[in-house]
């Protein structure tokens, strides 16, 4: 979910780090991405991927339940893989990504963006016979199989292209 009204990355960062802080007990990872990322001076909305705990005495779905309860997130819409919220002081849409250990170096990247970057390593993947997924569901070989890769660097590695970090990726 985006927005078009702008909003001071100090303030959708601290938004971001509180409701990271929530929900921190129920994930394995978690990690701020997309503009916020990338260290934009303003952003449209925050960005989180995470990977559940499969086996949390604390499930990601009763943690998030309780954020919505409190008055802090209002659901906009979710399924398996994307839940969009607003954060309800602020008016600042919250988009969450559900990944798995094997998606979320790819989830990570493709959602850290930019939007311009991403079309760059997909084109690239594809030169070099790869499909990367702007799901964010893996890069695959020619053959169509998943590629496992362990994080952003990999990826880049395998595009055969230097690392960027995060705020270099417009």
């Amino acid at each position: 979910m985006s927005s078009a009204t702008e909003i001071p990355a100090g303030i959708a960062r601290a938004v971001a780090h509180k409701i990271v802080a929530e929900l921190k007990p129920a994930c394995e990872r978690i990690e701020v991405v997309g503009s916020l990322r990338r260290r934009k001076r303003a952003v449209h909305d925050i960005d989180i991927v995470l990977v559940p705990k499969l086996a949390s005495p604390l499930p990601l779905e009763k943690v998030l339940s309780g954020l919505v309860e409190r008055g802090s997130l209002t659901p906009v819409r979710g399924k398996d893989k994307i839940r969009c919220f607003i954060a309800t002081k602020t008016g600042i849409p919250v988009d969450i990504y559900i990944a798995t250990e094997r998606t979320w170096a790819t989830l990570l990247l493709i959602r850290t963006g930019s939007k311009e970057h991403n079309i760059k390593l997909a084109r690239r993947a594809l030169e070099l016979g790869m499909r990367l997924r702007a799901s964010g569901d893996g890069i695959e070989a020619s053959d169509g199989s998943p590629m496992m890769v362990d994080g952003e660097g990999k990826i880049f590695g395998l595009l055969r292209l230097p690392f960027l970090p995060p705020e270099e990726r417009d």
